[in-house]
């Protein structure tokens, strides 16, 4: 507890001396004297990360009938399909068409649905494999077919979305802490049980108790702190393996561009600029928003290769991303029809993370079981596979429960999934499954007053399919 005092003669100068003796340095280490954290709240659940897993974790868990606070350090919910402009919310349907991931997502896409805030292709076509139909939405967003047929993929709105989170928020009773990083947990010294967070802020560095915590940040920032294991490796030229830099170009003259494409004459001309673009290091790898209200908008990306808990890298690949935002829109007003009187509208406040750590816990889900279409009894999610399709996989609830802690879940990409598996796993809608389930197990444990791993599983499972949770 940073306690500041100010005597008098201080008062009339402004200076404010703090209590808390000052660090010190020794050779190339700080050392940073022990000091008291003030508890500024309590909770039954408390959620670190707002993002996609974060936002279903604490939705669920208050609807549920907990007591939830969600801590995100940015000043909007939503992670990567918000503050990161990731806005495709991709592979939702298997490939019979049949829609797996539902529960908290489709709420979400049903309220972007009332604004007209959102974009997919229609309901009868998703499954579709019939070549023309497939092909003409390939061309309209690379998101909207898979495995070679029309898939339930989304554009979205990102403004709207946020607004959307926040509303969630409210209604379901969430109590927010907005521009707070989370950065470590607590552990009873008795129990050797998490029993709440640690966050910093402006307001100086503060704790939250709480029954059950939520890692929902992504990076699985609270891992190394409470001792869990975890894999960092993220492969090489792998998805997961890059970062990106997202940024929005407005007035693109879209019909002008289309019918210059419209030819294979133009389409090939088209391809063979955008290669020497990349050649002079811009990035115009790109797609339309599709948004009916975004019109002459585009989405760009840039890719870069990093490790993404490297705070070095990912200042690299921040800088490097507006270096090459800058050579694309140049680029395009220069080569491609269209563009002429295009600019740049909005670049994306946070990096486009996509893997660092994943969580080890009691199950590992891995490319052996997936292949083989594993069930489990547990199984709290079904996903539709990616690559190159698949049966069915099944997401047991002990992939949740980091192995050897208590009083933890883990619900974000860092859940336990081995790199194969993580590769079409950690995309924005899967990560709302599993906050949902998280969510969900944690008001339980909660209220019943025991740990997570001595929930009543069929209790849960009934639970989800209330939640219009589609399991097995």
């Amino acid at each position: 507890n940073r306690r500041m005092t100010m005597d008098q003669s201080e008062k009339n100068t402004g200076v404010i001396k703090s209590s808390t003796a000052p660090a010190i340095v020794t050779g190339n280490a700080v050392i940073e004297p022990a000091r008291e954290i003030k508890v500024c709240d309590e909770a039954d659940v408390v959620v670190v990360g707002g993002g996609p897993g974060g936002m279903g974790a604490a939705v669920a868990a208050a609807r549920s009938g907990a007591k939830t606070i969600l801590v995100e350090r940015y000043g909007c919910l939503g992670g990567m399909a918000t503050g990161g402009l990731v806005t495709a919310f991709p592979n939702m349907c298997n490939d019979d068409g049949v829609v797996l991931i539902k529960g908290l997502n489709e709420e979400m896409m049903q309220r972007l649905r009332d604004r007209d805030a959102c974009d997919h292709p229609p309901r009868e076509l998703w499954g579709s494999r019939d070549p023309k139909q497939v092909a003409y939405y390939r061309q309209l967003s690379m998101f909207y077919t898979m495995r070679g047929m029309v898939n339930y993929a989304v554009h979205v709105d990102a403004e709207e979305l946020k607004c959307i989170y926040d509303e969630m928020a409210r209604e379901a009773g969430i109590k927010l802490y907005l521009h707070s990083w989370g950065t470590s947990a607590i552990v009873d010294s008795s129990s050797g049980k998490v029993c709440g967070v640690v966050f910093e802020s402006k307001s100086g560095k503060q704790a939250i108790r709480a029954k059950v915590v939520i890692d929902s940040t992504g990076d699985g920032d609270l891992l190394p702190g409470v001792g869990a294991g975890f894999e960092t490796d993220t492969g090489k030229g792998t998805r997961v393996s890059h970062a990106s830099h997202c940024f929005w170009i407005a007035n693109v003259d879209t019909a002008k561009f289309d019918e210059w494409k419209s030819t294979p004459e133009g389409e090939k001309e088209l391809q063979a600029r955008l290669q020497e673009g990349f050649k002079a290091g811009a990035h115009p790898r790109g797609a339309a928003t599709l948004l009916p209200h975004q019109e002459g908008l585009r989405w760009f990306w840039t890719r870069e290769e990093c490790d993404q808990i490297d705070v070095k890298a990912l200042t690299r690949v921040e800088l490097n991303g507006r270096i090459k935002m800058r050579k694309t829109i140049d680029f395009l007003r220069a080569n491609i029809p269209g563009y002429e009187e295009s600019y740049l509208v909005l670049s994306s406040p946070q990096l486009g993370t996509r893997g660092s750590r994943r969580v080890i816990g009691d199950y590992m889900l891995n490319k052996g079981d997936a292949d083989a279409g594993k069930t489990h009894d547990d199984t709290v999610a079904l996903f539709p596979r990616g690559g190159s399709g698949g049966p069915d996989l099944h997401v047991p609830y002990r992939a949740l429960i980091p192995r050897g802690v208590d009083g933890m879940l883990v619900a974000c990409r860092a859940t336990s999934m081995d790199l194969e598996i993580s590769e079409y796993l950690n995309l924005i809608p899967h990560c709302v499954a599993f906050g949902q389930a998280a969510g969900t197990a944690a008001a339980q444990a909660a209220q019943a007053g025991v740990g997570v791993r001595d929930i009543d599983i069929k209790a849960l499972q009934a639970d989800l399919k209330k939640q219009d949770v589609v399991l097995p």
